[in-house]
């Protein structure tokens, strides 16, 4: 018996990197668009540095520039202004009492948490607005998803730090 792809004639890889793709980007769509409160607030690139900085830990500000793809001067600026508003801070780093980590700070987890009780509120009522067996379906898809876009995470960021070091 042929599998699924060669009736369809279309490559297993590609197609399903496209599918996976699809499904990323209208989640990504969803949350930018509609699910994050007060995107005044919080500029995109603030957003990002935010969660990086709240899911990994405090960093030297290099650091955290090259994993955002960023200049270290851009960074500089982000990361000022961010200081400005009370969101992150800066701490003695313990292996090198010269330098600094860029660490969130009480106020930015505090509003950090705020944001994510929001996006999970409206996505509530988004989901009330589905039938029954749908919201069900998209649950257990994201039981499902969820570990294998976490094994994605680990192997990009894997990736990332294997291109920033010197051969």
């Amino acid at each position: 018996m042929r599998d699924i792809f060669s009736v369809m004639g279309k490559s297993p890889v590609i197609d399903t990197a496209k599918t996976i793709a699809d499904m990323i980007d209208t989640g990504t769509d969803l949350t930018w668009r509609y699910l994050l409160p007060n995107r005044k607030d919080l500029s995109a690139s603030a957003t990002l540095v935010l969660n990086r900085v709240n899911q990994e830990g405090p960093m030297r500000l290099t650091a955290l520039a090259a994993a955002e793809d960023t200049s270290q001067p851009a960074m500089t600026q982000l990361v000022q202004r961010m200081e400005r508003q009370g969101l992150l801070e800066r701490l003695s780093d313990p292996e090198d009492g010269r330098a600094a980590l860029v660490a969130i700070s009480a106020a930015g987890r505090e509003l950090w948490e705020r944001r994510t009780d929001g996006r999970r509120e409206r996505l509530a009522n988004l989901l009330a607005g589905l039938p029954s067996e749908d919201a069900l379906t998209l649950l257990l898809a994201a039981h499902v998803a969820i570990p294998i876009l976490r094994q994605l995470l680990t192997i990009a960021a894997s990736e990332a730090v294997s291109a920033q070091s010197p051969a």
